[in-house]
């Protein structure tokens, strides 16, 4: 009976790894609805606030602080913005950090980067192009794969961390043969 049970879990184990997944633990050991939001550190909460607001169209909902933060920094204020459908930002403003005012690369380990859907990435480019913003490279469209039919292109926000745009307005390449979906801001039930 041993030997049965470790054939059905090695094919079921096949079978998801066939369809681009991984297979782990049935049960997840801390039960969690979502991403509720991402947190960045920016030199001016008014500044990174107003940007999200004019360029993304999110919504300021929360403020608090400042806090005293010592040794670190001599305070922290923090605030929250809504964007569309997708996870909240919450903002960081440290005065008088200890911490790095470099922006990490790309490449580094710990860096980020926060990735915005539109269904017309070209129109999103001439937009951050129009208000001075530095693209970081070309836009990129996938031709081919599980991520057919998707253009992202990298830019910094005025402050100078890496963001994104993305677009796959008729889905992606994956979609075709995988029963699991990734979350999507223009479906979010789904």
């Amino acid at each position: 009976m041993k030997t049965i049970a470790t054939v059905f879990a090695a094919a079921a184990a096949a079978f998801t790894l066939g369809l681009g997944g991984t297979a782990y633990a049935a049960a997840p050991a801390i039960k969690s609805a979502g991403i509720d939001h991402v947190g960045i550190s920016v030199p001016n909460l008014k500044q990174a606030e107003e940007f999200f607001v004019t360029t993304f169209g999110c919504q300021p909902v929360t403020q608090i602080g400042p806090f005293p933060m010592k040794p670190h920094a001599e305070s922290v204020t923090l605030a929250m913005v809504r964007c569309g459908t997708g996870a909240n930002i919450e903002l960081f403003e440290y005065k008088k950090s200890a911490g790095s005012t470099a922006m990490p690369k790309m490449e580094d380990i710990g860096a980020s980067h926060i990735a915005f859907y539109t269904d017309d990435v070209q129109a999103g480019i001439a937009y951050l192009k129009s208000k001075g913003l530095k693209i970081t490279g070309g836009p990129m469209t996938m031709t081919s794969g599980d991520t057919e039919g998707e253009t992202w292109v990298h830019f910094e926000s005025p402050w100078g961390s890496d963001m994104e745009l993305v677009g796959y307005p008729n889905g992606k390449g994956y979609e075709k043969k995988s029963t699991l979906k990734l979350w999507n801001p223009k479906h979010p039930a789904n």
